[in-house]
């Protein structure tokens, strides 16, 4: 506890009263001469207080004091040594997907074209034909030559395509003889209409009536026109086998089919397809990690897309093993044509999605580990219209994915986690120096696991460390060659909350705290499932794993020997011409069953040195009862000389206290004080 009086306020005050006093006296004494009277003015204010408890000295934010019924206090102090995110152990690495989709994959319909050729119309060339051979009569054909020489046929495919240059195609013609008699000596020739470019000739020498003739030849490399001819350089009719009806319907049919379509250039008017599809499993590199199931606390697939086509493209994306409240996901994504190689980019959010990392359902080789299975389905839209498209257009997807994970379960692997060298503070002692022994103190490190697998601790190194004096305790080779074997936690309700496993670790506390220590350091190694698989699954929620700290716990029972106190105080002393300060007085007033010595030093508000104000002053141990508690504290005064100083900003007490019996422990209750207050001595002259 500290007190401040500040002194030029205080003194002011004085003034004031003092004048008022002299007036009154002036106009109430006898009838003097006038004079003009003086006076000497002392005055002792109290400047600064400085009260040490128990409290003062050890409360810090880590540090905990109870006391019993009786005030008599135990220090609790507690600090995490661990600092580790065990989140390393199931990784789930961002993984990118990379495909290209080319125009070999665009699949085009066969185009089929049919001309038929009556026999009517035959006969109706012949001079006097149809008085021969009126329709609906019974006649015999004669043998006819040449009926058909260098006949021309119009194939139209405009309602397919304009122009296509082919890497793969089928040219396949179908003769359909529906002649009451046999046809014979077919040539055919397919020309390309803009270029004349020869397509293909095809020979047939019998076509018998009733009957089908095909042929086909392979048109790769060639570039076809929406127009085609077909040159019939010759057909023969063959005498019939004795009178047929005539029934001018009876037709020829010819059907041209370019089949097995595969484009490298066309302008064309494509259908609605599927482009590719793409079913993958990708597995995560997880070390020895075996993981079945994660949940997704934060997640995201990004599909970036860039179209060439000419035609809107479509993306639909599935990942069957990832679910929400047990519906998997599933999207389609519209795709664009891109004008100027701009990407289109879809995000789908994965948060509170459920993975399960065992693959695709029903595969071959079982149920796997650490792997999505997931499917990807392009589609282009038809718009009706002519487009073009060439060997370079294409369809290219960069699917990107992204996890945060809130928990996964499996088998986490045997691993061994590495803690490299850490420092910790313990502030317990930060205000004491110099020796003290404690009768009880409790050192233990604490362990609790929230991880679903079993853990093993084994300590390089752990010591406490005072870097004033740069003690240093280690521990010793008994503990460092110990493994620490940590139980693994148990789920409650397949989620959170946690029942965590508790492991206390105990160490020899008066080694460790003989030297006050303010920091220790440990380094250590920590095994994972070191006697390998469970027979349950392991889990682990990365906010959960592991939480150690360093307890300390001390009945302040003690034998102090040049024990330390150490208060500061900030503080203003501001004198006058007229107000000086002639001497300084401490005022101590010990409530501790301790001898010892203060000493108290000035310090500028730069916290420079200035002066010792009082140096290596005595205090007596307060009085004790037959129960060894205080039962009167002694008071000590003492007075020192006073130079005028107007920089004064902070005052430190120190003291250093011994228990009279180095062999008897003194129990410290929370009642327990040292007071000091300092005083100065003002003068000031009043007249003249």
């Amino acid at each position: 506890m500290e007190k401040q009086i500040q002194l030029l306020d205080y003194i002011c005050e004085m003034k004031k009263i003092l004048l008022a006093f002299l007036i009154i006296f002036f106009f109430s004494t006898c009838k003097h001469e006038l004079e003009k009277p003086t006076w000497n003015v002392d005055m002792i204010v109290p400047l600064v207080q400085s009260e040490m408890s128990i409290n003062d000295i050890l409360t810090d934010t880590n540090n905990i004091l109870n006391e019993n019924a009786d005030g008599f206090i135990t220090l609790v102090f507690q600090e995490s040594f661990i600092d580790f995110r065990f989140d390393t152990l199931v990784n789930i690495n961002a993984k990118t997907d990379e495909k290209t989709t080319t125009l070999d994959s665009v699949v085009f319909d066969d185009v089929s074209i049919a001309d038929t050729s009556t026999i009517g119309e035959a006969i109706n060339e012949i001079p006097l034909g149809t008085a021969l051979f009126p329709n609906g009569s019974i006649n015999t054909i004669p043998a006819m030559f040449g009926i058909a020489n260098e006949d021309t046929i119009n194939i139209d495919a405009s309602e397919y395509f304009e122009t296509m240059t082919l890497y793969n195609g089928m040219l396949k013609i179908k003769l359909e003889n529906g002649y009451p008699t046999d046809i014979s000596n077919v040539s055919l020739s397919l020309i390309s209409s803009v270029n004349q470019n020869l397509i293909a000739t095809f020979n047939f020498p019998l076509i018998s009536t009733g009957t089908i003739a095909k042929d086909s030849i392979d048109i790769s490399g060639q570039t076809i026109d929406e127009n085609l001819l077909a040159i019939l350089h010759n057909m023969d009719i063959n005498a019939s086998n004795g009178p047929v009806l005539i029934n001018y319907s009876d037709a020829i049919i010819t059907t041209i089919t370019i089949a097995d379509i595969g484009i490298l250039e066309a302008t064309a008017i494509f259908p609605e397809q599927q482009l590719d599809s793409n079913k993958t499993e990708f597995s995560f590199d997880m070390k020895s990690a075996r993981l079945t199931e994660i949940k997704i606390k934060e997640g995201s697939v990004t599909i970036n897309a860039l179209s060439t086509l000419p035609d809107t493209g479509k993306i639909k994306y599935n990942i069957p093993s990832l679910t929400k409240n047990g519906i998997p996901f599933t999207s389609v994504s519209i795709i664009p044509p891109s004008l100027y190689g701009e990407m289109t980019q879809v995000e789908f959010n994965f948060d509170d999605y459920i993975l399960d990392l065992t693959g695709q359902e029903g595969r071959i080789s079982g149920d796997t580990v650490n792997t999505i299975y997931s499917e990807s389905f392009t589609f282009i839209d038809s718009t009706g219209e002519l487009a073009t498209i060439n060997q370079t257009d294409s369809f290219y997807t960069f699917t990107d994915y992204n996890f945060i994970t809130e928990y996964a379960r499996g088998f986490l692997g045997q691993d061994t986690l590495k803690i490299d060298e850490s420092e910790s503070n313990i502030s317990v002692f930060n205000k004491l120096s110099g020796g003290i022994n404690f009768e009880s103190a409790k050192l233990s490190l604490n362990i609790k696991n929230f991880l679903g697998a079993d853990l093993q601790l084994k300590f390089d190194e752990f010591s406490t460390y005072n870097s004033s004096t740069n003690a240093n305790v280690p521990a010793g080779l008994n503990f460092l060659s110990q493994f620490h074997n940590i139980p693994r936690a148990t789920e409650m309700f397949g989620s959170i909350p946690i029942a965590p496993s508790i492991t206390d670790i105990e160490l020899d506390a008066n080694d460790f705290l003989e030297i006050l220590p303010n920091k220790f350091k440990s380094k250590l190694n920590i095994f994972v499932n070191p006697f390998g698989p469970a027979n349950i699954p392991d889990f682990l929620f990365p906010e959960y794993t592991i939480d150690a700290n360093l307890n300390l716990e001390i009945p302040l029972s003690v034998i102090a020997i040049d024990l330390t106190l150490i208060d500061t105080i900030e503080t203003t002393i501001n004198q006058t011409d007229e107000i000086q300060i002639d001497k300084m007085f401490a005022t101590i007033r010990n409530g501790f069953p301790f001898d010892g010595t203060v000493n108290i030093i000035l310090f500028d508000q730069n916290n420079i040195f200035i002066d010792t104000l009082f140096a290596n002053a005595q205090i007596l141990s307060a009085k004790l009862d037959e129960n060894n508690l205080v039962s009167e504290s002694t008071t000590s005064t003492i007075s020192v000389n006073y130079d005028q100083r107007d920089d004064i900003k902070k005052i430190i007490t120190i003291a250093s206290i011994n228990t009279k019996n180095t062999e008897e422990f003194i129990k410290i209750y929370s009642n327990y004080k040292l007071d000091i207050v300092i005083s100065g001595k003002f003068k000031r002259t009043i007249g003249n």
